[in-house]
């Protein structure tokens, strides 16, 4: 189990160190294309004709991607998980929770809340490339490239956000599953 704990971790922060590098990619993209954008609304050959929102669209996810932690930080406090995303920092490792096993406690509860802040730095990485992508395809759903629903694209942000802080929602839905049974 701690093999699997840590090529997992491994994973995690590999992606927590290429999440910034696309964050920017996709603000530098995001930003040509409606600069590029903008000028073409005076050429002839404008590729947005009857759509003149797509190019503001391109300005304004550039801003969105550049300060992503930002966004993700203000989404968590409005979910009311008080998580602070930090995107360029430095990356720790691994860090065992229990000190003798990575399964401890008095019952299953805690067997389970052990797993999961085992494996926290995965869920929170998960959850920030969900919320990621889904800005992603809600740019390509608003500028017609894909036939995906917008709210499918807020459903996907919202789960991954909720992925952000991942042992303190086990710990509600634990307690709410054990009161209710």
């Amino acid at each position: 189990m701690q093999g699997l704990v840590n090529l997992v971790n491994d994973l995690a922060l590999a992606m927590a160190w290429l999440l910034p590098m696309a964050c920017y990619i996709a603000a530098w993209i995001a930003f040509l294309t409606g600069a590029w954008g903008l000028w073409q609304q005076r050429q002839p050959q404008n590729p947005f004709v009857g759509r003149p929102w797509v190019p503001w669209i391109g300005i304004v996810l550039s801003g969105v991607f550049a300060s992503f932690d930002r966004i993700l930080t203000k989404s968590t406090t409005s979910a009311g998980l008080d998580t602070q995303v930090s995107l360029g920092a430095s990356v720790t490792g691994y860090t065992d929770a229990a000190t003798g096993s990575v399964i401890s406690g008095t019952g299953p509860e805690d067997a389970i809340l052990s797993i999961v802040s085992d494996f926290a730095l995965f869920f929170e990485m998960f959850g920030a490339w969900a919320a990621f992508m889904a800005v992603v395809a809600w740019n390509a759903s608003a500028t017609g490239k894909t036939n995906r629903s917008k709210l499918s694209c807020l459903i996907q942000f919202v789960f991954g956000v909720i992925l952000l802080n991942p042992v303190k929602e086990a710990t509600w839905i634990l307690s709410h599953w054990t009161t209710s049974g």
